[in-house]
């Protein structure tokens, strides 16, 4: 582990234990698990992503530098991905023990990625600040904002949508059901997860939400190109369990 301050705390929400690992409300996991993959094939790492389970911290953490060249100027961000182990409703609580393990003190540091059943499949919605009303309908965020006292965090919310109407389908059975192939849900979150990986990657480089607010959130068109999609799990490993 480097010794230089970190940049930058990245938190995938999701729910721990194979029954939930393609299910809706693990889009934050399914995420950073995919963003992983993405900066060790960028960065040539020899190896998959590798996450260390820290029992103090309540989460499996991902400690990196991540190189980057804008124009003439190469740079590097140190960049902590984490995973709670609290499930979902307690996710503060693993939040809150990073940051201070790692003495992170700037909200505005730290960015949360997870599902929302607000946003249109294959949309991304990006927000900060706010009252503590604007978390309402994810429980992830909603634990952050209590236990961190603040909503000045940055959060990047995966569109999943919602039950069709007239479904017997609650939300909670709709959140904690899997990904399908129906209506090509699981292409489109294939490629949202692409797309919201340029977004993240331009914000952490940039530092310049309300940009990539304008780039990347305004489209409501379903995106051309789709690829057909057989899985949503990316290559990793844990140790330390």
């Amino acid at each position: 582990m480097t010794s230089r301050p970190v940049d930058y705390i990245l938190v995938g929400l999701g729910n721990p234990g194979d029954e939930y690992t393609t299910t809706r409300h693990n889009a934050g996991f399914l995420f950073v698990d995919y963003l992983a993959n993405v900066m060790a094939m960028d960065q040539k790492w020899p190896t998959p992503p590798v996450y260390q389970r820290r029992m103090n911290l309540s989460a499996d953490v991902q400690d990196v530098v991540f190189s980057y060249t804008k124009g003439a100027v190469s740079n590097s961000l140190r960049i902590v991905l984490v995973k709670p182990l609290t499930y979902m409703n307690e996710s503060g609580v693993a939040v809150k023990k990073v940051m201070d393990f790692y003495q992170l003190t700037d909200p505005k540091k730290v960015i949360v990625v997870s599902d929302d059943i607000n946003t249109l499949p294959g949309s991304l919605a990006i927000q900060d600040g706010g009252d503590l009303k604007s978390l309402a309908g994810q429980k992830g965020q909603e634990s952050i904002g209590t236990v961190l006292g603040t909503t000045n965090f940055i959060r990047f919310r995966l569109g999943v949508g919602k039950p069709l109407s007239g479904s017997t389908t609650t939300i909670p059975q709709w959140v904690l059901g899997p990904f399908s192939h129906d209506n090509k849900e699981m292409d489109l979150f294939a490629w949202l997860m692409g797309h919201t990986t340029q977004a993240l990657l331009e914000f952490v480089q940039t530092n310049d939400l309300k940009l990539c607010r304008k780039k990347y959130t305004k489209s409501k068109k379903i995106p051309s190109g789709l690829v057909a999609t057989e899985s949503l799990i990316s290559p990793y490993r844990v140790e330390g369990m």
